[in-house]
Order: structure tokens, then sequence, then C-alpha cells
């Protein structure tokens, strides 16, 4: 295991520790009628406040380094069905870079990603190939890419339209590490900007799946597991406006890891 990813799993304690610390509060002071500390996102003990600087922002990665990583809970098995989407900007196509990667240590998982060019979904093993677009994508333009799972075959969406589907399978291991533009911290690295990442245990319809990318979306839609607006204005952390509270921190907090936040250019409706 690398430090990142040692650095990443105390993390994802951390913020298991900062759901626990707010259930404490709410079962001892709360009866007691004392009143809440202020909170406090670098503090796990504290209750959890997002905070959002009402901007459409976005991160950008600079593809030395950086990379972002979040909690899992509720996410779906590998087998599973589900569907991944988020706004993306490159600014180099040449090399293989991930998008997203959902994955159990080395041995499971899956990476949504750019591959020759192309959208590309891999998995993290033995880099056996899911599904692959079928056009190069555009240096220096914002697309809407998706990724889904019916439990029997793997369709990868540009834009809102399907440009490739392949019968596969998958692992049935759960992830337990979810990385935003990387596979581990240093490899794969993105060169480009990402925006309004989400995941959901559901497989969204290919009407669905157009209208977010049509820069429409409902919060309450089914099976949202993950939703980063990345909306906020500055500080390590970067808040999940799903149910579950998949919170993540830009490069393990090391602040030469962590991504530059931007004025994104992706076409969103206002979360």
């Amino acid at each position: 295991m690398t430090r990142s990813a040692t650095l990443a799993e105390l993390v994802r304690v951390a913020l298991c520790r900062r759901a626990f610390g707010a259930l404490v509060w709410l079962a001892i002071c709360g009866a007691a009628g004392c009143s809440a500390p202020a909170a406090d996102a670098g503090n796990p003990m504290l209750p959890r406040r997002v905070v959002d600087s009402n901007q459409n922002l976005a991160l950008s990665f600079d593809g030395m380094g950086d990379y972002l990583t979040t909690a899992t809970a509720q996410f779906p098995i590998g087998s599973g069905t589900q569907t991944w989407s988020l706004w993306f900007e490159l600014e180099d196509v040449t090399t293989r870079q991930a998008l997203l990667t959902l994955r159990k240590d080395f041995d499971s998982g899956v990476e949504l990603g750019v591959m020759g060019g192309a959208l590309t979904a891999w998995h993290v093993y033995g880099d056996r190939l899911l599904a692959v677009g079928s056009a190069p994508l555009d240096v220096g333009k914002w697309h809407h890419a998706a990724y889904r799972f019916d439990t029997m075959s793997a369709t990868l969406f540009v834009d809102g339209k399907a440009v490739a589907t392949a019968i596969n399978t998958t692992s049935q291991r759960t992830p337990t590490t979810c990385w935003i533009g990387s596979l581990d911290g240093t490899q794969h690295l993105l060169h480009g900007s990402i925006d309004d990442v989400r995941v959901f245990n559901v497989a969204r319809s290919d009407e669905q799946i157009a209208s977010e990318a049509s820069g429409n979306f409902s919060a309450v839609d089914p099976g949202l597991v993950l939703e980063l607006p990345l909306n906020e204005a500055s500080g390590a952390v970067v808040y999940d406006h799903s149910t579950h509270e998949n919170d993540g921190l830009l490069g393990d907090g090391i602040p030469v890891d962590m991504p530059a936040r931007v004025v994104s250019g992706a076409p969103l409706d206002a979360d």
C-alpha cells in the first residue's frame, strides 16, 4: 500500500469519527438541552456543517500529483447496478488518466478515465477493458461523462449519448476507496478539471443521463450515494450533498497534492 493510500484510510476513519461524534452529542447533550458547539470541518468530533460558496466552481488537477479521495458509505458492489457521472475538461489526451476510480485495494475495482484519447472504463486489476468510447475527446472543452453497469453490460455516455456498450462482468467486492483524478494518488493522474461528481447505486435510464448532461438534476433522484458539487470556496474538505455524508479530502490534506479551485465552465444548473 502506498503512503497516499494509507493516509486516505486515516481520512476515512476521521470522517466516520466525525459522524460518530455528532451522534454522541445528540444523545448526551441534546437530551440535556445544552447548545451545540460551533461546527468545524477540521474537527471530526464536532457536528458536520456543509459550507458552500454559492458559486459554480470546479477542481483543477495539474497532472503531477493532485487527487481527491472520499468516503464510500452505501456505495454499490462492483457487480451491482450503478451509475457514475461527472463533468470534465481535459488539458491533455496523450496519457492514461483517471476521472473516477472505485476499488478495493488493487485486486478489484473499476476505473473510469481516458485511454487512447477516448473515454474508457477498465478493471483496476489486469487492465481488462470494460467499455471503450468510439470517438476522441476534445482538449479544452467541457464534457459530461457517465458510466452505467446493469449487472450484465457496461455502457459509456459522453454528453448524454451512449458511445459504447459491452457485455461484461465485474468483481463482486464492495469498493472501500474512492479516488478522483487518480488511481492511487501517484498513477493515472488527471491533467484537467472536474465538476459535479455523482455515484448512484442504480442503473439510471438513458433519459435521466441525457437530462443530467443537459444541466438538469434533482437531488431526490433514487439511488444517489455521492454528490460532490465541489463549490466550497476554500479548505481541504469537499462535502457530499447526498444523505450519506461521503465527504472528501483534497490531496489527503497535503497542500502540494490538492487540486486548485477554479471557476467552472460546465453548463450546470445551480445546486
